[in-house]
């Protein structure tokens, strides 16, 4: 039985087994056959289950309970076909060299082994049916998938769900999508090689709602891009979400993101407040970022980005797909901090924004989260310095006038958001990762040495302990400087919105 560690030895190239739409009364064979070997060594499988009743199903989670990190497994929910299949098995392989079975096709390790070997040296030699996984001939592009029709009265939307080791949150999240009063949901979940419990909750439920999630299991953790791309090869919608796992939806998330964004088709996304839950369930309110619900023109909506991140979570968001498809940001940093950023900006350029004041997400801050991950590696500051940059370029570029003069009152902005993440790690008694924001600030905007509050905190440093006690709790009352306590009026040409997605009368403050 093959259980030697897959390797990256040059001389013995991983080799991607694709094996989908196989015969269910011969798979087990199949796979018995791949792993009752010992010629071919340094090996993957990417399986595929395409929505089948004839117990695949169990044959494949019995062999992936015997090899976790040999298997790389997919249940659709809804029956694709081959050709699908085959494109989506070579987006998730990770060999350079791969060979497909599917129907009833023996497994020929021999062969296999003989061609590879020939391969290696001639980058000319091809063989069927195996073929390098980059092979320009094999890449064909595949068409994007026509989103299904509304079967319920409304377009189809793709809950995108990504997870890794949040199986104690888990449940309340997956339980928030079906629980929407929005009944045309889609889930794609995808479990990057979880060592808790995730990976049995997804299976939960997949059983108690047949029909309405894939499932997507990498034999690895192959980083948070790879975990992204397997919700983005499954989704159907004309709507979609990037759900964060240890997130939860209130009721009404979808229906009304649906009724804003069908009522403004120049909308290309629609955004939620949010409430704060801790690890425990506890929930704290957080003010909307604007004080009521509206359509903001997108050239607007581009300036306020250049001073302010109106959504914090990404789960805050409902993109159109047509629109967002063609914009998204990729690269493992960029992809888990700012790609939501870059692509926001990107739609708010050419589309109107939705924006929804009441908090339809709850929000989960806790310890292993990404957001506390990237506060101590001062990536909310230094990421958003060179986005701000970034964004003044697109907008220079696109004639965006009011967006691309914001820079300077941007930098000064993050200069004093410095401050306010350095009040913010003392009161989390990190005085080291304070340190680091107080110096950030100045580096930022030397002017700010005579700010009342950057003197006040840089008292902090030579203060006994007495008197460092009272500055910190001088400046964690202080209005807005912990956190954002206000809301904001709509920028100019903005249209308020009903419940139901329908213009109304913009309030005066």
């Amino acid at each position: 039985m093959n259980t030697d560690p897959i390797t990256n030895d040059p001389n013995d190239p991983l080799v991607s087994i694709l094996v989908y739409n196989y015969d269910g009364q011969y798979l087990r064979q199949c796979l018995g056959s791949i792993f009752h070997q010992d010629i071919l060594k340094n090996f993957e499988i990417v399986l595929i289950d395409d929505a089948t009743n004839d117990g695949s199903w169990d044959t494949v989670l019995e062999y992936l309970r015997q090899y976790p990190r040999r298997i790389t497994v997919q249940r659709n929910r809804r029956v694709l076909g081959p050709a699908t299949n085959f494109h989506i098995c070579l987006g998730i392989a990770k060999g350079r060299y791969c060979t497909d079975l599917m129907n009833d096709q023996a497994f020929l390790p021999e062969y296999i082994n003989r061609c590879i070997k020939t391969m290696i040296p001639d980058p000319y030699a091809k063989f069927q049916p195996v073929f390098r996984t980059e092979d320009p001939g094999v890449l064909v592009p595949l068409q994007s998938t026509v989103p299904l029709p509304g079967i319920l009265g409304g377009p189809l939307v793709s809950i995108l769900c990504y997870n890794y080791n949040y199986g104690r949150y888990l449940r309340q999240s997956l339980e928030s999508v079906f629980a929407q009063t929005y009944e045309n949901i889609e889930l794609c979940f995808s479990d990057n090689a979880s060592t808790d419990e995730s990976w049995g909750i997804a299976l939960e439920f997949a059983r108690k709602y047949p029909g309405k999630m894939s499932l997507t299991r990498n034999r690895r953790n192959f980083g948070p891009d790879a975990n992204f791309a397997n919700c983005r090869r499954n989704m159907q919608g004309e709507y979609f979400v990037n759900f964060c796992s240890d997130d939860a939806l209130e009721p009404e998330y979808v229906e009304r993101c649906v009724s804003a964004l069908e009522a403004h088709p120049d909308a290309g996304f629609a955004i939620v407040n949010r409430a704060i839950i801790d690890e425990h369930g506890r929930r704290t309110e957080e003010p909307p970022f604007y004080n009521q619900s509206c359509i903001i023109p997108g050239e607007e909506q581009a300036a306020v980005y250049m001073m302010a991140g109106i959504n914090p979570s990404v789960s805050q968001i409902m993109y159109r797909n047509c629109i967002a498809n063609s914009r998204a940001a990729s690269g493992t940093l960029v992809s888990r901090y700012y790609g939501t950023r870059i692509l926001d900006f990107n739609i708010s350029v050419d589309f109107d924004v939705a924006f929804i004041k009441e908090p339809l997400l709850l929000h989960r801050l806790h310890s292993q989260s990404d957001t506390n991950q990237a506060d101590a590696n001062l990536l909310p500051i230094m990421g958003l310095y060179v986005l701000n940059h970034q964004f003044a370029d697109i907008a220079s570029v696109r004639n965006l006038t009011k967006a691309a003069s914001r820079l300077p009152q941007s930098l000064d902005k993050l200069a004093h958001l410095a401050v306010r993440y350095s009040v913010r790690s003392l009161l989390s008694k990190d005085e080291h990762t304070a340190l680091r924001y107080f110096h950030l600030a100045m580096a930022i905007n030397p002017q700010l040495a005579g700010d009342p509050k950057w003197k006040q905190l840089q008292e902090y440093w030579t203060a006994d302990a007495p008197s460092k006690s009272s500055i910190i709790e001088q400046l964690g009352s202080s209005d807005n400087l912990a956190a954002r306590s206000i809301s904001y009026d709509p920028p100019d040409g903005s249209t308020a919105i009903n419940p139901d997605g329908k213009a109304c009368s913009l309030a005066t403050s």
